[in-house]
């Protein structure tokens, strides 16, 4: 397989997947030991309130309803996106870029108020405590599927750890590699997950587009993040940054 002949689909999923914005919300101190969207983090008033916050803030870019718009924020694309991260995560996104420019002259209360609206729009359930602005309280609730979290489709941002080396092909590769994780390209994401320095995986994962030339790392043990593509003859990264771990591929 020539990594050359993905370029279009990876392509695709970099100009949309990537960009996807949105806002997110908090729940109170005292709902500190949920650990899922799904055990109802928001009320039905606050979504509705939500959903006139939404109107006026953000129907302008995403469209009336946030399911249909260049950047859906509602269904298949935003799970891809969003699954395994936090509401920590989406409350910094909505509170610190949205809207684009204008990020200050919308209050924080609105943004929550919004995240409850998007969270119903995902179908997650309606419980009897508000969403409340605390960090770390968002950031042990995490965003999955109703049985957990989902397998890993083209076009997610993954992570993967493994031994630089060539391929027969020419192309770069990277061996005795981990499985890929879920990753964010934002370098404030509280979820970006943490790679051990030593040890090994066992997949062999070919390089799309490392750039530059990591040849100099040939040998080193490194960590590529990118976005994943599912092939028959074995997963791809289009690769979006490479890291050094190790300047041993040695356990």
């Amino acid at each position: 397989m020539r990594v050359s002949s993905l370029l279009g689909v990876v392509a695709l999923f970099a100009t949309t997947g990537a960009d996807l914005v949105v806002g997110a919300g908090n729940q109170e101190p005292n709902a500190q030991s949920r650990s899922s969207v799904w055990s109802g983090v928001y009320t039905p008033a606050q979504a509705d309130r939500g959903t006139a916050a939404y109107a006026r803030h953000c129907s302008r870019c995403h469209g009336e309803d946030p399911a249909n718009g260049r950047n859906p924020l509602a269904g298949d694309r935003f799970a891809e996106h969003w699954e395994s991260r936090t509401l920590a995560d989406l409350f910094h996104r909505i509170r610190d870029t949205m809207p684009p420019g204008e990020a200050f002259a919308v209050e924080d209360a609105d943004k929550v108020d919004v995240t409850a609206y998007l969270l119903r729009k995902n179908g997650f359930p309606e419980g009897r405590e508000e969403l409340i602005r605390d960090d770390d309280v968002l950031a042990a609730i995490e965003i999955t599927g109703r049985t957990g979290p989902g397998p890993l489709r083209t076009g997610t941002v993954v992570r993967i750890v493994g031994c630089l080396d060539r391929r027969h092909e020419g192309d770069w590769q990277l061996a005795d590699a981990t499985e890929p994780t879920r990753a964010s390209l934002d370098p404030s994401s509280e979820s970006r997950p943490q790679v051990p320095a030593s040890g090994s995986g066992t997949r062999t994962i070919v390089l799309m587009n490392p750039f530059p030339d990591p040849a100099a790392h040939q040998g080193h043990r490194m960590a590529a993040t990118g976005f994943l593509v599912r092939h028959a003859d074995g997963d791809v990264i289009n690769v979006v940054s490479l890291e050094m771990i190790a300047p041993t591929c040695a356990p």
